[in-house]
């Protein structure tokens, strides 16, 4: 049941009849900030972000995952106490301890399988096929954030409803991003510790099934 609930954070893949909020036009003001946003992501590699992950819905229980994302070129692993999602650019394992099972899947089917955003997508999520206005900019624990919200250009055929990025100016990071999927499960993203240029074992991105005792494996890569 944990892993169905875990996979159901990214079952935003039904068109529901929702409302969609609209605007039709690409904000000057938020578009500068993206801009520069997307400019300085460009540049970032090794990276390590410790974070909180939260899904729920109206028809899902409340999920709160807490643990740290990594990445490195076109790979990238998250380490959380009940779950593992390891990525090398080709193929994607996903662990669950409650049922000490992983899943190996292609790349391509990463993301769905995971539940969780890789951080290459997280960091650059509203560079296509969204518009997006600027909402307002304020101080909050002494940091200055910004809101931008981004609307699908596409509504009928977007996995998401809205999507709403919170930036720290001062550092020009993504502070949090909130996803509102169309089948009415929402998912929101806070980034903690943001670190580039790091050293990153290269064991963070492999499964090592022996460090899970008698593990079943699951493989769909064929």
């Amino acid at each position: 049941m944990k892993k169905l609930l875990f996979l159901a954070g990214l079952a935003i893949l039904t068109a529901s009849a929702t409302f969609q909020e609209t605007y039709t036009e690409k904000d000057p003001k938020a578009k500068v900030v993206l801009d520069k946003l997307s400019k300085k992501h460009k540049t970032l590699d090794n990276i390590v972000i410790d974070f909180t992950a939260t899904f729920g819905g109206a028809k899902i229980k409340k999920q709160i995952l807490k643990g740290t994302a990594y990445k490195s070129g076109k790979k990238y692993a998250y380490y959380t106490p009940d779950y593992v999602v390891v990525n090398n650019g080709k193929y994607n394992w996903l662990y669950v301890k409650s049922e000490n099972e992983v899943t190996i899947t292609g790349n391509e089917d990463a993301e769905e399988e995971n539940g969780l955003i890789s951080p290459s997508k997280l960091m650059s999520i509203w560079e296509k096929g969204f518009k997006y206005k600027f909402i307002g900019e304020g101080k909050v624990g002494g940091k200055v954030l910004q809101e931008i919200r981004l609307y699908p250009e596409n509504p009928k055929k977007s996995k998401y409803h809205t999507i709403t990025l919170i930036i720290n100016k001062t550092k020009n990071e993504l502070h949090e991003v909130s996803i509102k999927g169309r089948d009415g499960v929402n998912m929101k993203y806070e980034l903690k510790g943001f670190k580039s240029g790091q050293k990153i074992p290269a064991s963070k991105f492999k499964f090592d099934k022996s460090k899970y005792p008698n593990c079943t494996e699951n493989d769909q890569r064929f």
